[in-house]
């Protein structure tokens, strides 16, 4: 496979993530691993999935609005918890959540690396890459994605569909 998502199916990390979140014993590790599935399920960067799980734990909300990175211009996005986990969960990552949001980052793609063998930037593409398969505008997949080069999405999702149609031939 290949590509920008480096391989790594939406549903593949999907399943890599919420396995690891039940069996887990450690509180660090089933943080990050919760940090990992806000950013997989909002398609965002590791830095935008630490200011919303730090969001969702002081706020105690589902859903909230954070600076979206790499942006020349101030911008926000909408950042939504997943549905698999709780409020609950979340109250018991204070101590985590109290972390500098640099230093934090650097933890979770750490922990991803050593642990689940992921880079999290694989896992903005693996969102985008499942969104495109889902037949989702391209132009839709770059504004939920809060991605500023929809000639890249265009270019790779043709790139894809030309190198599908000719595996049917």
């Amino acid at each position: 496979m290949g590509g920008w998502d480096k391989g790594v199916s939406w549903e593949y990390a999907y399943n890599l993530i919420t396995s690891r979140i039940r069996r887990s014993r450690d509180q660090a590790s089933k943080c990050y691993l919760y940090i990992l599935l806000i950013q997989l399920r909002n398609g965002s960067r590791v830095s935008e999935a630490v200011r919303a799980f730090k969001a969702f734990v002081k706020n105690h909300v589902r859903e909230c609005e954070v600076l979206v990175s790499k942006k020349k211009n101030p911008e926000s996005r909408i950042m939504v918890l997943p549905n698999e986990l709780s409020l609950d969960d979340l109250s018991k990552c204070s101590d985590i959540a109290s972390v500098d949001d640099d230093r934090l980052v650097n933890r979770v793609k750490v922990f991803a690396s050593r642990n689940l063998k992921l880079n999290t930037h694989s896992l903005r593409y693996a969102f985008i890459t499942y969104l495109l398969k889902q037949g989702i505008n391209p132009a839709l997949v770059a504004k939920i994605t809060h991605h500023s080069k929809l000639d890249l999405i265009l270019h790779y999702t043709q790139r894809r569909e030309a190198e599908d149609i000719l595996k049917q031939i």
